[in-house]
């Protein structure tokens, strides 16, 4: 057997422990930014590493495919969301065993995943496929503001626009050549409500281990207005987590199954009518380091788990029943300039800290969900997860300071 592993994640130091015949079995092809400063004396633990300086061109889905070849790769494994529908693309046409193609557009395609879920009766925000200014006019006049607008096939809040009104519209589409958006956008009404998540694996249609989780701030607010992205499992005696699960088991069972074990991120409003409706769903685990706490919490990495699946090796793969509760989170940067930062976190709770950049640098506003300055995990007790993401949240904020000026950037 020979995969080859598409790489954007920290793992490269792992991927011999969770595959022990890495150096015959695995062809690694990596972006440089999970590339630690020896990451050349990793290439002999591989079959192959290779370097992808423009991981994320045509050109490199080309280079992935001859690799395929050469190799006579048996399967191919990844990640990250960029790599869904390229190895289910490869896959499909070198008659490879994976996620089918019509599987990872479901999973990437909002409009597509919106659709399937709808026609399930599941709730999802009314929508519709933009490719034209006209088409987003004629949407706002049909359910009027605020519209939400983003990529069809976005991830981390990046290209996202709200727009409460007319002139604010035309703010969004102000760049537009011609009134045509230069790549497939998604119009949807604004669903008031708390954000949730739900992260587990799916396969064939059924969810084989899950658990939800809160976030203090939606996507939208933690990039927009440079708020934390704070999230906490819940507890099991939370009225909202059995109506959580039963939620994700019925968007899973909604989309073009996969023939592959694979762990997903679900996300879902809880709105003040008391109503569960879909946010989006995805084929790859969670961000901001969900992973790091469904690690320390259930005793399973959601990477390992969606490597192995892929490679027919999920029979390895356990986890425990009930959680130990964690939260996690990443600190967003602000436009200005950096004056200080903690350096360690002195809450109890606290299992991991980490600063990520240092006093003085200069920033610009946040483009997605993942410019951040810091990340935490920590262990949850009470009920209330709410109350304990705002006391992290408070520390954090009581301790780092920004100066904010347009000229410092």
């Amino acid at each position: 057997m020979t995969f080859l592993v598409l790489n954007r994640r920290r793992i490269l130091d792992r991927l011999p422990k969770w595959f022990p015949d890495a150096a015959e079995q695995l062809v690694v092809v990596t972006a440089p930014g999970p590339v630690p400063a020896a990451g050349e004396q990793l290439r002999e633990k591989f079959r192959h590493l290779e370097i992808a300086r423009d991981y994320e061109s045509a050109a490199t889905e080309d280079r992935i495919e001859e690799l395929c070849r050469r190799h006579r790769v048996t399967a191919i494994l990844h990640t990250a969301e960029i790599d869904i529908l390229r190895a289910a693309r490869i896959g499909a046409k070198l008659g490879l065993p994976g996620q089918s193609v019509a599987s990872a557009t479901a999973y990437r395609d909002k409009d597509v995943m919106k659709q399937h879920a709808a026609d399930a009766g599941l709730q999802v925000a009314a929508m519709r496929r933009v490719e034209s200014v006209a088409d987003l006019d004629e949407f706002a006049a049909r359910h009027g503001f605020p519209v939400v607008l983003k990529r069809i096939d976005g991830a981390a809040a990046a290209g996202m626009g709200v727009a409460a009104g007319p002139a604010q519209l035309r703010d969004l589409t102000a760049s537009w050549n011609g009134g045509h958006p230069p790549r497939p956008m998604l119009a949807e009404s604004w669903i008031d409500g708390d954000l949730y998540h739900v992260d587990g694996v799916m396969h064939d249609g059924r969810v084989l281990f899950d658990w939800p989780s809160r976030y203090l701030y939606t996507n939208w607010r933690s990039r927009a207005e440079s708020l934390s992205l704070l999230t906490g499992m819940l507890s099991a005696g939370d009225p909202l987590t059995p109506r959580l699960r039963d939620a994700a088991r019925r968007v899973v069972a909604a989309l073009p199954q996969s023939a592959v074990p694979l762990p997903f991120h679900a996300e879902f409003f809880h709105t003040p009518a008391d109503e569960v409706v879909l946010c989006e769903i995805a084929c790859r685990a969670g961000g901001a380091l969900i992973v790091d706490a469904f690690e320390h919490g259930f005793g399973i990495n959601l990477y390992e788990a969606g490597l192995k699946g892929q490679a027919g090796r999920f029979g390895e793969i356990s986890w425990r029943a009930a959680p130990d509760r964690y939260g996690n989170g990443w600190f967003m940067r602000r436009r200005g300039r950096l004056l200080a930062i903690p350096e360690s976190c002195p809450l109890p709770a606290a299992c991991h800290y980490r600063p990520l950049a240092v006093p003085g640098a200069g920033y610009a506003e946040p483009s997605s969900i993942g410019d951040v300055v810091g990340e935490i995990v920590f262990r949850l007790d009470g009920p209330d997860v709410a109350a304990e993401l705002a006391a992290v949240d408070r520390w954090w904020e009581s301790g780092v300071r920004w100066e904010s000026s347009d000229a410092l950037v």
